[in-house]
């Protein structure tokens, strides 16, 4: 398997002039070819390893060209990257500071109240603020030998938190055998080459959009637009006409209520549409497969590197979360008179484990099954059904059982909350609910909800995330 640096350093060479990347600047879109982009990894690279970066460096920001300069560049050749979700609260970031050591902070300057909290509780972090030092640093990194690579693919490249908010956060190591592992499966059932152009709006800090829809790309040579501004989706996407997209359902579903003729014959020009994130609604997915759109269901979580399962073209079955790749081994165990039983994925993309913890409800076993918590079946055909999660509890203090799946549901009732996961937090329920309420309507509602419960079953402590900031692949 070729490391990330050799894959890079061929690239600039057989791909030097194709365009690459394209970013908005000054509101248009302005491309960067493959050697232009390598180059300016590599010089950043270089600055940074002169100026003492090393080991785990976390990267704070949304999507940008800089911050795909940044991911490349640490992965390849300085480090391991960690990549946040650019809404973290300071809070956030201090409670995986609780897992890891980190060397270096790469941020935006947006963020720049965040990171002055946690400088004051750090300061032995060094903090580098994209918009003013990335300038200096890939144009003094220009001269000198390009830096030596990170070619050994068995060690830790990408460290990502599946969350920021709960009391023990899950911290996932891995390494490039496990980010490119599913590569060969993928493009087998769904070529990609450097005819293709995608459109990426999906935060580049989840495995879903930063291992299937960016870092492949380092594989397939195909052409790269960051979405400027999610209003703006339909309209870019319109101007762009990729032929690759990674969506989601919530993504997927604002789209359709946006779908006119317009919209419908761009989209048929999409080679391949991916959906993953959650089970997509079956009525939606109906209507885009009868409309000759090619909808590919996806399953897969941060553990496993990305996708797990993947409808195949032409397969029109909507019940189904996709068909596994080739290459891994999902099994089901467990299971009840009708076959449904948890899910649990062997392979290649396959995490060691998690950094200093292990999950309550999911985690791995001793011949690196990693045990997902999702209940679902197979078919004869390698089809994967899901059928929901394990019933999960949490043991109070006083000993009684609080069922989350019960007070998850309880949320949810509320039409405006698209997402609600409750968790264990010093023995009582916490919550985090993803919505694009003003948070004191989410506090005043869960108040309420708190009101109908009993006290053992009461949600504790609240944490609220607009939509915009995504959960993990599932």
């Amino acid at each position: 398997m070729k490391s990330i640096c050799e894959y890079l350093e061929e690239d600039k060479i057989k791909w030097r002039e194709l365009p690459y990347i394209s970013a908005k600047k000054d509101g248009k879109f302005v491309t960067w070819t493959f050697s232009e982009v390598i180059e300016d990894v590599q010089s950043l690279a270089r600055s940074l390893i002169s100026e003492g970066v090393c080991g785990n460096v976390m990267l704070y920001s949304q999507n940008s060209y800089e911050w795909t300069v940044a991911d490349l560049a640490l992965m390849g050749y300085v480090g391991v990257c960690v990549p946040i979700d650019s809404q973290w609260t300071a809070f956030d970031i201090m409670n995986t500071l609780s897992v890891i050591e980190i060397n270096t902070v790469l941020y935006e300057k947006s963020r720049e109240d965040v990171m002055s909290e946690v400088r004051k509780n750090h300061p032995e972090i060094r903090f580098i603020c994209i918009e003013d030092d990335f300038p200096r640093l890939i144009e003094s990194g220009r001269n000198g030998k390009s830096p030596d690579g990170k070619k050994d693919v068995s060690e830790t490249a990408m460290i990502l938190f599946t969350s920021g908010t709960t009391n023990r956060p899950k911290a996932i190591p891995l390494t490039q055998a496990n980010l490119l592992n599913n590569w060969d499966a993928l493009c087998a059932r769904t070529p990609m080459s450097t005819e293709d152009v995608s459109y990426i709006f999906l935060p580049l800090n989840h495995v879903y959009a930063g291992v299937a829809n960016f870092l492949y790309t380092i594989i397939s040579g195909m052409q790269i637009y960051l979405c400027s501004d999610r209003a703006k989706m339909i309209a870019e996407m319109l101007e762009i006409r990729p032929t690759i997209v990674c969506t989601v359902p919530l993504i997927l579903n604002r789209i359709y209520e946006a779908a006119d003729e317009r919209v419908m014959e761009m989209l048929r020009n999409v080679r391949f549409l991916y959906c993953g994130g959650s089970f997509t609604d079956p009525k939606i997915k109906r209507f885009f497969i009868d409309s000759g759109v090619t909808l590919l269901e996806a399953y897969g979580t941060t553990e496993t590197s990305s996708v797990v399962a993947l409808a195949k073209p032409g397969d029109n079955n909507i019940d189904c979360c996709g068909s596994v790749l080739d290459g891994l081994d999902v099994r089901i165990i467990d299971p009840d008179d009708n076959g449904v039983g948890e899910i649990i994925i062997g392979g290649g993309s396959v995490s060691a484990g998690y950094i200093s913890r292990n999950d309550v409800y999911s985690g791995f076993d001793g011949d690196g099954f990693y045990h997902t918590g999702d209940l679902g079946f197979l078919d004869g055909e390698g089809r994967l059904f899901l059928k929901g999660r394990k019933k999960r509890v949490i043991i109070t203090a006083s000993g009684q059982n609080v069922y989350v799946d019960e007070l998850e549901e309880l949320i949810l009732k509320n039409p405006e909350i698209k997402a609600a996961a409750v968790f264990e937090e010093e023995f009582h329920p916490a919550a985090r609910v993803y919505t694009d309420l003003p948070e004191a309507e989410v506090r005043k509602y869960i108040e309420k909800l708190n009101g109908d419960l009993p006290k053992f079953k009461r949600i504790k402590n609240l944490y609220v995330k607009s939509e915009a900031s995504g959960g993990r692949l599932k």
